[in-house]
């Protein structure tokens, strides 16, 4: 039986969750995790009073009820586990996570995944800029992991990632790619201006039915059948992503050695 925690609206007030993970309370009561002190604005609370707990604590999967659009920090640096979220997850939901699933059924703010390490992160609805990106103060984004929004996403998903696999099913913004070190980035809605600017490597599939402007440091190369665009087709098939089995390549940015690949759908 997963463990329930139902939100008591907690009012304008941000709420911040980190360390409110189910991996940080194997072998606890239910007492434990109700008096686990989360900030609520400038104010600190036991959990208890913030949400309504039952069921099993020895369970390591949660259900969080009720609104969370304002609750930052959900499920960040969960090391294994399951969170299901039933609503919206407000900013850096996921953030540094080590391993372990996060389903969110509504929307996610900004910095979803950001420095994700591993672990699977899905998104139902929308979600907000730098999907994965670096959290502030940092240079560099996730590592390892994988990402997947059925929605559309905003400006700069996959900023500065490292490693993982990014998958956007709707439309993402502009700087797409935005430093991108390693990793794979797929967006199969429309992509909006400069995808990929400054990236050093790794690999973004824009598989929209509209295909962007790149900039002018992508240089096309030859056309080509990915063997891990076969393998990416297995998974993507099944949640209604259509995967082009013959791309365009593009290779650049040629400002930063021109490493990178920008794969365009053939007809």
């Amino acid at each position: 039986m997963s463990l329930e925690l139902s939100c008591q609206s907690p009012g304008p007030l941000p709420v911040d969750l980190e360390g409110f993970a189910p991996d940080r309370f194997q072998g606890k009561s239910l007492d434990d995790i109700k008096r686990f002190e989360v900030s609520v604005g400038n104010a600190k609370v036991t959990a208890g009073e913030l949400f309504n707990v039952e069921g099993d604590p020895s369970d390591a999967a949660w259900v969080f009820t009720g609104d969370l659009s304002g609750a930052q920090n959900i499920g960040s640096e969960m090391a294994s586990g399951r969170i299901q979220v039933d609503g919206a997850a407000g900013r850096y939901a996921g953030a540094r996570m080590r391993g372990g699933e996060l389903c969110i059924a509504g929307d996610a703010a900004d910095l979803l995944g950001a420095e994700l390490r591993g672990g699977t992160i899905v998104v139902g609805g929308d979600a907000g800029d730098q999907i994965g990106g670096p959290l502030p103060g940092s240079r560099l984004g996730m590592c390892g992991g994988t990402i997947r929004v059925h929605g559309s996403a905003g400006e700069a998903v996959g900023q500065a990632m490292r490693r993982g696999w990014i998958t956007v099913g709707g439309d993402c913004g502009q700087l797409a790619g935005y430093r991108m070190r390693a990793g794979s980035l797929c967006v199969f809605g429309a992509c909006g201006s400069r995808p990929g600017a400054e990236m050093v490597r790794g690999t973004i599939g824009l598989f929209g039915d509209r295909s962007p402007t790149l900039l002018p440091t992508f240089r096309p190369g030859c056309e080509y059948s990915p063997q891990f665009l076969q393998l990416m087709a297995n998974e993507l098939n099944a949640y209604g992503h259509r995967t082009p089995q013959r791309v365009l390549l593009h290779s650049g940015d040629l400002l930063t050695g021109g490493r990178g690949e920008i794969l365009l759908p053939l007809p």
